[in-house]
Parts: C-alpha cells; structure tokens; sequence
C-alpha cells in the first residue's frame, strides 16, 4: 500500500503509527482528504486541530503552525513521525486536552471521535471558551456517522451546512452557539459488585458501565504480588481491585488515553496513598525499566480508532515480558475467538487457562 497521499497541489508522505509488515491500513482517509480540499483553503488565522489520527492533517495545515490536540499518546507519536517524514516542523502546541487560549481561533477541525460523549465535551468546551459564531467543522467517513450525531451536533452548533459527500465521506460545518451541556459529561458511579466509587472523563474506555471483560476480571485478581502494573487501565478498576488483594503492592497503571489516565489518577488518589501508585500517559510500557514487575494484568483492546486490529495486543504482550521478572505473569482477558492463548503460547511458551465462559477466557502467560 502506498505512503504517499496526492492531492491537488498537495502531496504528503503518512504511515500509521505503529507500523506493521502486515497491515494495508493508510494513515489517512476521505474524511481527511474533504478537510484538506475544502476546509484548509478558508483558514485565515489561528486553525485548531483536534482528534487527528496519525497526523495526516497537521501535516497538511503544518505551514499555519496549528494548535493539535489529541487524547491519544500514540497519536502524537504518529504526528512527530509524519512531520518528520515530510521535513516539517512540530507546532508550537502539541496539547493532550483542551486549554483555554490566549489568541482568537479562526476555525476548529473534528476528526469525528468514536465515542459521542467525549464530541460532546469538545463541543461543549468550544461553546464555553470560543466566541459565539467561530467555526466548526466536523469530519467523518459516512459509515462513522451515527443517526444520534444530528441530535448532538444541533444541540451545540448553529447554522449547520454538510458538505457534498466525496468518497462516502462528509464534513459537518456549524457555529458555535454558546449553548453547554444538559447533564454533567464527567461521569461519577460505583462499579457493579463493587465498593468502588470511579470518575469517568468523556473519553474513558468504558466510562459510562463496567465492561463485561473487567467485571468478570474482577474475580480473579492474583493475590501475593508487590510489583503490579494495570496495562490499559482506563478509569483504573483493576488497579483498584489488585490494591484491594495487595495491600502491600505498589502499582503502576498505564493508559494511552489522556482521558483514561485522567480519571485513574483520581480514582486511585481517592481509594490510595499516593506512595503506592503511579499513573502514566504511555504507548503501552514503551521505556519501562526490564524484569521491573511481577504481575501485569490486560485487557487489550481490538480496535485502533475504526480499524479491528490485533497489533496493540501484540505490543502489549511483547511489553509485558519485557518489564516482567522471571517467575512473573501476565494477565489477560479476551473474547475467545481473538485467540490470545495461541500469540502468548508463541512469546512466552508456558501459558495456563485461569478461567473461562461462553464469549471469554482468562489466560496466564508466565515467564
């Protein structure tokens, strides 16, 4: 698959991050191609930049110096490697969550997230902090575009124009109204079955219910550990429930998610010292110190942004063994077709079934 996007008088070297022999996924889409086309032209000031995968659009708005924004640590990462593919420099403001700004913003681009909660903050911040009637425009393959996205994106934009669609994609371009949110978008609940109290910020992996796979995770959390690391921690439940049957333990959790991190520092300052935890905004346990842990507990998830891919739980493998001590084990929940058991066979040779049922298993890999 080529690297190279051509478009008009544009032409852009991108590669997803991280890259993989197998993969003929590209680093763009039709989505990203409509901004460029039809929104880049109209900037006259101040662009702001948010949501943008692998950095397809900072390249091509590099010349203005725009303020990028993204929730995800590996986009940033594939932000600096395609700025570097095509010899352009960092913006001045690579930012994991919006801040209020001193300049006036001209226009504000949306990569349509996944998770509408999270377009409803970003929504809800812009009207909060921008001047009424500044320019919005939001972008998705038509495919990504729920029914429920009209409701939400009149709720808080005006004058909402759609573009014609181009490649079964479309842009979505309003004002802002200065009209916020009905209900609060930080979450607060207590995990089903559990004692524990978790924040959930809008785009927090599964920030609205425990998930089916944590739920049953919860049930078998190792005892007899002081070194653990929750691997994709999300809001933090299983590092809480791991300080819950180690009291002794120090654990480390790690999410990619500026949002996940986010709320795990607060439920964990809330239940622990804060000498017995560390969070971190990471890619996986990129630069964590070899044989450092004694327990790693995941559950990986499948998808980067709309692709099903099994490439983020292979790293989080690969990073699991590498940081875990001789003796240690890695923890892991999946859906059974996914196959995990066949991938950790494969790394760390010894892998016992720890628990299963008719869509999970529960699986040990043990160095």
């Amino acid at each position: 698959m080529s690297d190279t996007l051509n478009l008009e008088s544009l032409t852009l070297r991108l590669r997803r991050f991280p890259e993989t022999q197998q993969s003929e996924l590209i680093a763009w889409d039709a989505a990203d191609e409509l901004l460029m086309l039809n929104a880049l032209p109209q900037v006259n000031g101040q662009l702001l930049i948010i949501n943008d995968h692998f950095g397809a659009l900072g390249c091509a708005a590099a010349r203005l110096n725009p303020i990028w924004v993204n929730d995800s640590f590996v986009a940033h990462q594939a932000l600096k490697q395609n700025l570097d593919l095509n010899g352009q420099p960092q913006p001045d403001r690579c930012l994991a969550d919006l801040e209020p700004f001193e300049e006036q913003i001209d226009q504000v681009w949306i990569k349509l997230p996944r998770n509408l909660r999270y377009l409803e903050y970003l929504l809800d911040w812009l009207n909060g902090h921008l001047p009424q009637g500044t320019t919005v425009v939001i972008a998705a393959r038509l495919k990504e575009m729920p029914t429920t996205l009209k409701g939400v994106t009149e709720h808080y934009l005006d004058d909402i124009q759609p573009s014609r669609i181009r490649k079964k994609a479309r842009l979505l371009s309003g004002k802002t109204s200065g009209r916020r949110a009905r209900s609060p978008l930080v979450l607060n609940w207590q995990a089903q079955g559990t004692d524990f109290q978790l924040e959930n910020h809008p785009n927090t992996f599964a920030g609205q219910k425990l998930d089916v796979a944590a739920h049953l995770m919860l049930n078998q959390i190792p005892t007899g550990h002081r070194r653990i690391v929750d691997l994709g921690c999300g809001n933090g439940i299983l590092a809480l429930a791991a300080a819950k049957a180690n009291p002794d333990a120090h654990i480390l959790a790690v999410d990619e998610s500026w949002h996940g991190v986010t709320s795990c520092q607060a439920n964990l300052a809330r239940a622990l010292p804060q000498a017995q935890f560390q969070v971190l905004w990471n890619d996986c346990l990129t630069d964590l110190d070899p044989e450092s842990a004694d327990l790693v507990l995941c559950n990986p998830p499948f998808h980067q942004q709309q692709a099903i891919t099994d490439h983020i739980a292979w790293q989080m493998f690969r990073d699991a063994k590498r940081t875990l001590a001789t003796g240690g084990r890695l923890r892991v929940i999946g859906n059974r077709h996914l196959g995990y058991h066949i991938k950790l066979k494969r790394l760390f040779g010894k892998v016992e079934t720890v628990a299963a049922n008719a869509k999970f298993v529960i699986l040990d890999a043990i160095k």
